[in-house]
């Protein structure tokens, strides 16, 4: 008992106020598979360096999140662990996280969350406040079974792209992708493509490779593109306008590309018409009279 109380007397005492430690979620309500991600932010204040490192097989950071009924969540795969840091007196670490990379959170309802953060050089745990989180679903209007061609990872094997909707508030209604094993029906993927203005319904179309590109409408006369993978990657966003009436659109060639005509992008929208359509001396092809 004597050797517990010397060492207890022995370890550095570091009071709440001088470390920080605060998670912000991007927003309180998410569709089911989404990532739940936002910032923790640990502000130091020890008057001294401070050392973040995994220790005895645990991750320095963990995550405490409970359902709607208050039962503790266990997580489906061995936390990797953060990348070690060092905090040095007086800074302020901001980084992204996700919490449901390790934690289950698929099933509709209500969660809380908070963000634990542990210092073995200091042998003290400091929480976030609890914050709470609803999963919803969204509803799904188009759904594909795709298969893995040759040459890529998995295949063979067969994939469900699936398109939702899904109102943010009252009127703020959000366009959102989804991707499944098909013989499983494991969630691999799910992302808001953005704001979704249903004057217009999405166009989307699958190439030679079976990418999917959408285009859908995000405000008036505005679209955005987006190609997404077999992997549920975006391999390319773009943000397109209408001109005169002309809209964008996805045309499937012969070869089985998908080729976007009609609008104009981004780029070119902002571009002053002086310099779309007027050019300078120096860039007379050779050969011109000169005037």
């Amino acid at each position: 008992m004597a050797a517990v109380l010397l060492l207890l007397c022995a370890a550095p005492i570091v009071s709440n106020a001088q470390i920080l430690v605060d998670l912000k979620l991007d927003r309180s309500v998410y569709i089911a598979h989404e990532a739940i991600g936002g910032k923790l932010t640990i502000v130091n204040r020890a008057g001294r360096d401070l050392i973040l490192g995994n220790a005895n097989g645990r991750s320095w950071l963990d995550f405490s999140v409970t359902d709607s009924r208050g039962n503790l969540i266990s997580p489906v795969t061995q936390n990797r662990g953060a990348r070690p840091l060092v905090i040095a007196s007086g800074q302020t670490h901001q980084m992204r996280v996700v919490v449901n990379d390790v934690y289950p959170m698929g099933q509709i309802g209500t969660y809380r969350v908070r963000a634990t953060v542990s210092f073995p050089q200091i042998n003290r745990v400091f929480q976030t406040k609890t914050l709470a989180v609803q999963v919803a679903e969204g509803k799904a209007f188009w759904n594909q079974v795709v298969g893995v061609p040759e040459g890529y990872p998995g295949a063979g094997t067969y994939r469900i792209y699936e398109l939702l909707t899904y109102f943010h508030g009252a009127r703020q209604k959000a366009l959102y992708f989804r991707l499944k094993d098909n013989s499983t029906g494991r969630v691999i993927r799910t992302f808001s493509l953005g704001d979704y203005l249903s004057v217009r319904p999405p166009l989307y179309a699958i190439d030679r490779s079976n990418q999917l590109h959408i285009i859908h409408m995000t405000a008036p006369q505005q679209y955005f593109y987006t190609l997404v993978d077999l992997d549920g990657e975006v391999v390319a966003r773009e943000r397109y306008y209408e001109k005169k009436g002309n809209r964008p659109t996805l045309v499937t060639l012969s070869s089985g590309d998908v080729e976007i005509r009609g609008g104009v992008t981004e780029e070119v929208a902002k571009t002053p018409y002086e310099k779309r359509e007027f050019r300078r001396l120096s860039e007379r092809p050779p050969g011109m009279p000169r005037l």
